[in-house]
């Protein structure tokens, strides 16, 4: 039987979604896990296929992953508990022996977290300009013969709930490192180095790439699909563990900005005017 898992993870120890040989994956884990507890006998026959590629240290909140097992049940109730406490499986479905979930999935949505206060009203009017089918060379990492064409269904920017801006976009594919180069550029805009405006010569003349954001901050955020999902039962683990880590970040953050001797907004704004060095000739 195949069957189709929502799964999240927290990115920090993975060299990425995709299996790596001799890299820790979430693809690998997953498989690993499966072995474990009986699933099946080899990754070959758990045919393991992810819904979208992520990158090193970014994180997902609803990713879609599909295996094949004669253990349907013990998948469902066990898998869970055999997963590291970094990946675990929100909800799962019945799918086609032919199920894909990268084809499956309608649209992608991803989330970046910017860590100060910046001009969110231009930072939105900058990605707003995302929207609609646009060349994306610029802002991505390309491989020979791809497309750099890409239509965006929705882009904006928000306040998080601690008043940072949050990037927020979907669309049904993404080029590789297209969300961190958008993000990047976004970063430019909050910060006044850049105005909203230069979006349009960016998405329309060829020129340097746009440096992508650091990975940490991103999120796989949602992957829709015409599935019904049913909840399963997540290990306690898990939860303990994310909570560890937002208190451990939340107090490093602290002793580092406790360390420097400037503001570190101002030690950001610098990394951001080295990062775009092409924007300084302007």
């Amino acid at each position: 039987m195949r069957l189709a898992f929502a799964v999240g993870y927290k990115g920090d120890n993975f060299a990425g979604s995709q299996f790596q040989p001799n890299k820790r994956t979430v693809e690998g884990e997953f498989v690993a896990a499966g072995i474990g507890l009986g699933l099946f006998a080899d990754a070959r026959e758990a045919q393991c296929r992810i819904a979208g590629r992520t990158d090193k240290g970014v994180s997902a909140r609803r990713q879609i992953v599909s295996i094949t097992t004669r253990h349907p049940r013990k998948a469902i109730d066990a898998l869970n508990f055999w997963l590291p406490d970094d990946l675990w499986c929100l909800d799962t479905a019945e799918v086609s022996d032919d199920f894909y979930p990268r084809y499956a999935v309608v649209s992608r949505t991803y989330r970046y977290y910017f860590p100060y206060p910046a001009d969110i009203a231009a930072m939105n009017e900058a990605a707003q300009r995302f929207v609609g089918q646009h060349d994306f060379t610029r802002f991505a990492r390309m491989e020979e013969g791809r497309d750099p064409n890409r239509t965006v269904a929705g882009a904006g920017v928000f306040a998080g709930p601690d008043g940072c801006p949050v990037f927020e976009v979907s669309a049904k594919s993404f080029l590789w490192h297209m969300v961190r180069g958008m993000a990047g550029f976004l970063a430019l805009v909050g910060e006044g180095v850049a105005e909203p405006s230069a979006t349009k010569e960016l998405l329309q003349k060829p020129g340097y790439r746009v440096h992508p954001a650091p990975a940490e901050a991103l999120i796989f955020w949602d992957a829709e699909c015409d599935l019904a999902f049913h909840p399963m039962r997540r290990a306690k683990e898990t939860m303990r563990m994310l909570g560890q880590t937002s208190a451990a970040a939340r107090a490093e953050m602290h002793v580092a900005e406790a360390l420097l001797d400037e503001p570190s907004e101002e030690v950001w704004r610098r990394w951001l005017v080295r990062a775009y060095p092409w924007y300084q000739r302007r």
